[in-house]
């Protein structure tokens, strides 16, 4: 009964893994975000948009936020079209950019997860958002964290199936990606559903039943809860 109930409310488009707490049937999220993080809506940029990443990002299959060398690697699951996710990205992640990544001490490995049991998670259009995200990073690395800061300052309702490939596309544009040709023919081909799957399955096995969640030295925690957060990262990092 419990896998049928999570595959139900991910093809409703629930959030069935916690940050955006599930439980209703309506196609909405289970409440409000916390105050723990302040949205920036205005899409200005942060330290997210402008993050470090590794001189050679082509060695890394998934976006990474650091040099890619450092002792300390945190997974970071989140899901595109998640609020709570928007709410972490705009707000306390900024400070984590600038605290911990900045300086050296960790890299942050970035798992969007458009699927979860196998099923679409928050709708249908989550997988496609998800491959998006991967075309950007494989195709034009520098510009991945601008163009995932301004998706999440710019994020529509989770209500919506709006991970259009044209809409993704539009956000591109906006947040001056590069060769979007290249990447429109690789969300088009599913260049990326073999990883997409890969990132379920680590997220299961990682323990992760909420977006956004950190994996920090094998432990999940809810990425909103920030002190528990830097209780973590600062013994990880000593």
């Amino acid at each position: 009964m419990v896998l049928s109930r999570r595959r139900l409310l991910a093809t409703t488009g629930v959030t069935v893994l916690g940050g955006c707490l599930g439980g209703n049937q309506d196609g909405s999220s289970g409440g409000n975000p916390t105050d723990e993080t302040t949205t920036a809506a205005n899409g200005n940029s942060n330290p997210v948009a402008s993050a470090p990443i590794p001189k050679n990002p082509g060695e890394h299959e998934y976006a990474i936020a650091g040099t890619g060398t450092a002792d300390t690697t945190v997974r970071y699951f989140s899901n595109w079209k998640c609020p709570y996710c928007a709410q972490f990205s705009t707000g306390f992640l900024s400070e984590i950019v600038s605290e911990y990544v900045e300086p050296g001490e960790i890299d942050i490995e970035l798992r969007t997860l458009g699927y979860f049991g196998d099923e679409p998670f928050l709708g249908p259009d989550a997988p496609r958002a998800s491959e998006a995200g991967l075309a950007v990073w494989n195709v034009d690395p520098r510009s991945f964290w601008g163009y995932y800061e301004y998706v999440f300052s710019h994020q529509p309702s989770e209500k919506k199936q709006w991970a259009t490939t044209d809409k993704l596309l539009s956000f591109m544009e906006k947040a001056g990606v590069k060769r979007r040709d290249e990447i429109k023919t690789q969300i088009e081909s599913n260049e990326y559903e073999s990883l997409l799957h890969e990132s379920d399955t680590a997220a299961q096995r990682s323990g992760v039943n909420s977006t956004p969640m950190l994996v920090i030295d094998g432990e999940a925690v809810v990425a909103l809860k920030k002190d528990e957060v830097r209780k973590r990262l600062d013994s990880a990092t000593k």
